[in-house]
């Protein structure tokens, strides 16, 4: 039986993916320029977000994009040079707006992600680092009642699956987390909610552990494929080709030059997201706090604090705008006012962002042994075991454990048959 596979791509999906092959005794080789996890997989806030059933693209969202645009502070932004660029894109993701697709996408999320923290734990403990799961939930903080009621429908579609919710007001907040803000209004935790303190350092041991089991990373970039008999027998890279049994695209924002080359259009964009890693913060939030209004999250993290968020949609080749990441900086002080801080480490990474806020798994709808594990959006710490499960049930020729349906590729060629 066919037991190579090749995985493109050494973030944290493409590790899962992996493991979870290496786990049923398939011989993986990872092909990757860069070191393992050190892409956008280390950069996130590392909320393991179970309740992130929530798209991007609600009802009303482009009433309220002309004022975050407008907003240099804002979550949102969007350099003109890119906009003509972008456009189709945005398009597409108002199509994904209306209340019947949103529930749909997050029936589907909610059946992908529900299991993140259950999926992770035996991984975890696979790769020797247990102590990196934590649940102890996260909470959204409100500076007015009006970014309270603004983010309504995002709690009833959580309600609505099984999430559960707990609303603090006033001197209640204070009670719960000391370091918080007075003049919050209301902090939403979900008490089921999961964090990893070093997103990076949990990569890592994936990596290790796949090396141990005698895993190969191939420091290179993939380029192409060599097929025989309607089948991929090499990866193309620019080192020389990599013989395999089967691909797993997993390779981010990276991944539509491969996946294009494999019967997938996919309109596969960046969200160019940005930390600020804070040094020797004074005081920290009990637990992870996102901004209701500002939409980027406070973590502690085992470095220092880490705020992180924002949505550039700029693409893959300009460099950062590291102002960006100064923003956050501001911002934390809203939710922190008594933090103070050593050094600043900024960051920027490329979320793999698809319009209908679902990432693509699943069977290629050309060649019979290629995989696709890529678009995970915001959720790809929190999606990865789940993914990585699912990709080796299919390669397995084993029924997974939840129905990637919803996730195929080919929705999108459907929905373009059905454009005007």
């Amino acid at each position: 039986m066919p037991r190579r596979v090749a995985v493109i791509g050494a973030g944290v999906v493409g590790l899962a993916c992996a493991s979870r092959l290496q786990i049923r005794g398939y011989d993986v080789t990872l092909v990757d320029p860069r070191d393992p996890g050190t892409g956008c997989s280390s950069g996130n806030a590392g909320c393991l977000s179970r309740a992130s059933c929530v798209p991007l693209g609600l009802p009303g969202t482009w009433k309220k994009a002309p004022r975050w645009l407008l907003d240099p502070r804002g979550p949102l932004v969007i350099p003109p040079r890119y906009m003509p660029r972008i456009l189709p894109w945005l398009w597409r993701f108002q199509q994904n707006t209306s209340i019947d697709r949103v529930n749909a996408i997050a029936d589907a999320l909610h059946a992908l992600l529900d299991v993140c923290i259950e999926k992770w734990r035996p991984l975890a403990a696979w790769a020797g680092v247990p102590e990196l799961i934590r649940q102890e939930g996260y909470g959204f903080a409100y500076e007015s009642e009006a970014g309270f009621d603004g983010d309504a429908l995002g709690r009833e579609l959580r309600r609505a699956r099984g999430v559960k919710i707990d609303v603090l007001t006033g001197g209640a907040i204070r009670e719960f987390d000391p370091a918080l803000s007075p003049k919050l209004t209301h902090l939403v935790i979900l008490p089921e909610q999961g964090h990893v303190p070093n997103p990076l350092r949990l990569s890592q041991a994936l990596a290790e552990r796949l090396r141990a089991g005698g895993a190969t990373f191939a420091r290179r970039e993939a380029r192409g494929f060599e097929f025989s008999g309607g089948r991929i027998s090499r990866v193309a890279t620019d080192q020389g080709p990599v013989d395999t049994d089967h691909v797993v695209i997993a390779a981010g924002a990276h991944s539509n030059a491969l996946s294009s080359q494999l019967g997938a259009n996919v309109p596969l964009e960046t969200e160019r997201g940005y930390h600020a890693m804070l040094a020797s913060p004074s005081v920290q939030p009990r637990i992870p706090v996102c901004s209701g209004e500002g939409k980027y999250f406070a973590t502690p993290m085992e470095g220092g604090l880490r705020i992180a968020g924002t949505v550039e949609l700029g693409g893959l080749d300009a460099p950062p705008n590291h102002r960006r990441a100064d923003v956050l900086v501001e911002g934390a002080r809203r939710l922190l006012p008594a933090l103070t801080h050593g050094s600043v480490e900024r960051w920027m990474g490329h979320r793999p962002s698809l319009p209908d806020s679902k990432p693509v798994i699943g069977r290629s709808p050309r060649v019979p042994n290629a995989f696709f594990a890529f678009g995970h959006g915001h959720v790809g710490l929190t999606a990865a075991p789940s993914t990585g499960e699912i990709v080796a049930a299919l390669i397995a020729d084993e029924t997974p454990y939840m129905d990637p349906t919803p996730f195929a590729a080919e929705r999108f060629s459907a929905a373009r048959s059905r454009a005007p």
